[in-house]
C-alpha cells in the first residue's frame, strides 16, 4: 500500500502540465479557499483564470483590526514552473459600505509587497508574502467544509497511456457506461467498457476543498485487477472529470485522464 502510495503521489506531481485539461482549460485550477488548519481565523481565496490567479488576503494588522490585501494578477512563471504565481500586492480602501449607491472612482489601490504562490500538489502549496516590509510563509491547503458527492448514471471517457504492460502496452482510450454508488467515504463504480469488459472499483474518497481523490483497489471481467488512484476530481450536477493512475502487477502500470457526463 505504501509503494502504492508513494507512486501514486509521483505521477500525480508529474500530471501538473503546463497545459492540461482542467475546469479553467489552462491546466491544474486552483480556484479555491485556502487556509492552514491549525490557523484557523484567517485565509486566502483563489479565482484562477488561465494562467492568472486572482488572490484575496483576509488577515489582521499591529492593532489587531482585520486588513484585506488582494493580487489581482498573479502570473504563472510558465515551463517548468507553470504551478508558480507571482504577483503585486495591495491594500485598498473605498466608500463606506452602507453608501449607494457604491462610487468604484473613489476606491484607492496602495502597493504594499509582493505575493508568491507554488504548488507542489494539486491540493497543496507555499504562500510568501511581504506588506511593508513584514515577510510572511505559510504552507497552505485546500479547505474542506462540504464533501463532494457522486452518486449517479453517467457516460464517460478515458484516454491515457499504458507502460510496461507487453502487448498490452501503448496509447488506451475507452468510452465507457459507469454507475457510482457514493455513501460517505466508500465509493464503488461499477464500469461497462465496451467489447463486454466490465470492471469494478472501489475504494475511499477524500475531499480536499473542491477537488476530490479516490484511493482503492479494482478487478476487471478479463482477470485483470490490482490498484487504482484516482485525484483531482471535480463534480457538479453536470458530471466529473479527473486523473486516473493504476497499477496493475509486474510494472504495468496506465494513467488517464477520466470524465464523465452525468444522466
Amino acid at each position: 500500500m505504501r509503494r502504492f502510495l508513494e507512486v501514486a503521489a509521483l505521477v500525480v506531481a508529474m500530471l501538473m502540465p503546463t497545459q492540461g485539461h482542467a475546469a479553467n482549460t489552462w491546466g491544474a485550477d486552483f480556484s479555491d479557499l485556502w487556509w492552514v488548519p491549525s490557523e484557523s481565523g484567517w485565509g486566502l481565496n483563489l479565482s484562477h483564470q488561465r494562467e492568472v490567479i486572482f488572490a484575496t488576503l483576509f488577515v489582521y494588522g499591529s492593532d489587531a483590526k482585520p486588513k484585506w490585501y488582494m493580487a489581482s494578477s498573479m502570473v504563472s512563471r510558465g515551463g517548468e514552473a507553470s504551478h508558480a504565481f507571482d504577483g503585486t500586492l495591495y491594500e485598498t480602501s473605498g466608500p463606506y459600505l452602507g453608501t449607494t449607491p457604491f462610487n468604484p472612482s473613489a476606491v484607492s489601490l496602495r502597493a504594499v509587497g509582493v505575493a508568491n504562490l507554488v504548488f507542489t500538489a494539486h491540493h497543496l502549496g507555499t504562500l510568501t508574502y511581504t506588506v511593508d516590509g513584514v515577510s510572511v510563509s505559510k504552507s497552505v491547503e485546500r479547505q474542506t467544509f462540504r464533501n463532494g458527492e457522486l452518486s449517479g448514471t453517467y457516460v464517460g471517457a478515458q484516454i491515457g497511456a499504458k507502460t510496461n504492460c507487453g502487448a498490452a502496452t501503448g496509447n488506451t482510450e475507452y468510452s465507457s457506461r459507469l454507475v457510482i454508488d457514493h455513501q460517505g467515504p466508500a465509493i464503488t463504480i461499477s464500469a461497462d467498457l465496451g467489447n463486454s469488459l466490465y470492471c469494478t472499483y472501489s475504494g475511499d474518497y477524500l475531499q480536499f476543498g473542491k477537488i476530490g481523490q479516490i484511493d482503492g483497489s479494482f478487478f476487471c471481467s478479463n482477470g485483470s485487477q490490482g490498484r487504482f488512484f484516482a485525484s483531482d476530481i471535480e463534480a457538479s450536477d453536470k458530471g466529473f472529470m479527473g486523473r486516473f493512475f493504476a497499477e496493475f502487477g509486474d510494472g504495468c502500470i496506465e494513467s488517464a485522464r477520466i470524465g464523465g457526463v452525468k444522466r
